[in-house]
């Protein structure tokens, strides 16, 4: 490669100072920055690329370390199949505290539509999803478990140039209403024997873009001959582990009836809870649970962005995941996932800036470059990436974001970071850089066609949705037939 020199803009490196350089430069040289600062003290090599970012946020990439590829979904009833007059909203079954035995029950099935899809299909769907989180400034992604085949996943970040932490999705017991016990559903070790050989996958790939941890779909969903087996990969291959623990009010008395152990205290007892268990919208756990989340230095992630569609009070009933920011534990952010777009990392941001200042009713609980770094630097670190990605920092990998920062929005606010996530969003990111080649400009995909892409996916999961999920072939020809071009997020 040439070197790539960004510079002008407002550059933020979420470093652990918080740095802001109002006339800032980042120079790379083969994908991995060589030099930060201010425009005037960062060289400018004979061979370099420079873009111009007057005018502009400089921002490391998005990092979403909890992801869920679930697209194929797109015509479930709620989704694409709703007409846009349907009024008749309901709460779903992750509002009013969960209805967790039907969401253990939702997730146990995923496992089998999974084996459902084509290969093909698979790669279409993940390419186009992927490409929607690339889109909106996502540079690393961190799957927890997808409706979609892991090595689609691996396969379509390489394609497309992300960076991505994949997983399987891992479920061997269902917890049926009107029960007591669990009941088993499949072989562990043939669970286990998938995960593995995704491991050394990930840890056979020289690009520097793909890696892999063991994840837990949820508790409810995991025996504890699985736990343990997840506990012996996560040691051997010397990776992290993310599950959702302690997600729903009425998550802590399904698995004490059906697994005999509140939630936390499960994963303890198989030997998780450490530094680099990632412990997903961890916000109802009791007194003695939430200490031995913080004296394990478990790092929590949430996504704000997601939970006022689905009916949860994640941030809100119990206030418990601010109250782990400031005991010390590493909170960082995410998307989560369904069948239709949610809100990006840029949306996340603006949730977490106004929600845990108006809990605390002191608007510097979370500063804007505390929101930043909890999509990035923290986020990294979540996923053991730190090294790599997260910030700008000279050593790490030339991943940035570009946002336009010189409209109405922007007059006269010596602070532009502030007034993004004011009233910025995800479909404001201009350029995405990763490893410094540049993947989108102008909001548009430098290396893969588009309409190309929207044009597959829409044909996989039409098919996809008739053979597998009984949608009328009628009723999804009429809905792609009216497909749009023209990919924006």
């Amino acid at each position: 490669m040439t070197a790539l020199l960004i510079r002008g803009g407002c550059l933020y490196p979420a470093d652990e100072g918080a740095s802001v350089i109002p006339d800032g430069a980042v120079l790379a040289r083969d994908g991995r920055i060589v030099a930060v600062g201010p425009s005037a003290q960062v060289p400018v090599p004979s061979d370099a690329e420079i873009i111009d970012a007057t005018g502009h946020l400089i921002l490391p990439g998005f990092v979403n370390p909890h992801w869920h590829e679930m697209f194929a979904m797109r015509f479930s009833p709620r989704a694409a199949l709703r007409p846009p007059w349907d009024r008749d909203d309901r709460p779903a079954f992750m509002a009013l505290g969960g209805d967790v035995c039907q969401v253990s029950a939702a997730f146990d099935s995923f496992h089998d539509l999974i084996g459902r899809l084509s290969d093909d299909e698979a790669a279409a769907i993940a390419r186009y999803s992927m490409w929607t989180q690339l889109r909106s400034g996502v540079t690393t992604l961190g799957d927890v478990g997808s409706l979609n085949k892991p090595d689609a996943l691996a396969d379509a970040a390489l394609h497309l140039g992300i960076r991505a932490s994949v997983s399987t999705w891992a479920s061997d017991a269902v917890c049926l209403p009107g029960a007591s016990r669990f009941q088993r559903t499949r072989d562990a070790d043939a669970l286990l024997a998938d995960a593995e050989r995704l491991l050394q996958r990930a840890a056979a790939d020289r690009t520097g873009h793909l890696r892999a941890r063991p994840t837990s779909v949820y508790g409810t969903n995991m025996t504890d001959e699985l736990g343990a087996g997840l506990a012996r990969l996560v040691a051997e291959h010397d990776v992290p582990f993310a599950t959702h623990v302690g997600a729903l009010r009425n998550e802590y008395e399904v698995m004490r009836t059906y697994f005999g152990a509140t939630p936390v205290r499960r994963f303890a007892d198989l030997g998780l809870l450490g530094p680099r268990f990632m412990a997903v919208h961890t916000a109802f756990v009791d007194e003695d649970e939430r200490k031995l989340l913080v004296e394990s230095g478990v790092h929590v992630n949430f996504s704000p962005a997601k939970y006022g569609n689905a009916g949860e009070s994640t941030l809100t009933e119990t206030l418990a995941i601010p109250r782990f920011r400031r005991a010390g534990l590493d909170v960082s952010l995410s998307t989560d996932g369904t069948a239709l777009p949610l809100g990006g990392m840029a949306e996340a941001m603006k949730a977490t800036y106004q929600v845990f200042n108006e809990i605390a009713a002191d608007p510097t609980e979370v500063r804007p470059t505390d929101a930043l770094a909890m999509a990035t630097r923290i986020a990294a670190r979540g996923l053991d990436w730190e090294q790599q990605v997260g910030s700008l920092e000279v050593g790490k990998q030339a991943d940035l974001v570009l946002v336009p920062a010189e409209d109405w929005r922007y007059l006269l606010n010596p602070r532009p970071l502030e007034g993004f996530l004011a009233l910025g969003g995800s479909h404001d990111v201009d350029t995405v850089i990763v490893g410094g080649r540049v993947l989108i400009r102008g909001g548009r995909s430098t290396e893969v066609d588009e309409a190309e892409l929207e044009a597959n996916y829409v044909e996989a999961v039409g098919s996809f949705s008739v053979r597998c999920l009984g949608v009328e072939p009628d009723l999804v020809a009429a809905l792609t037939s009216r497909s749009r071009t023209g990919l924006e997020v």
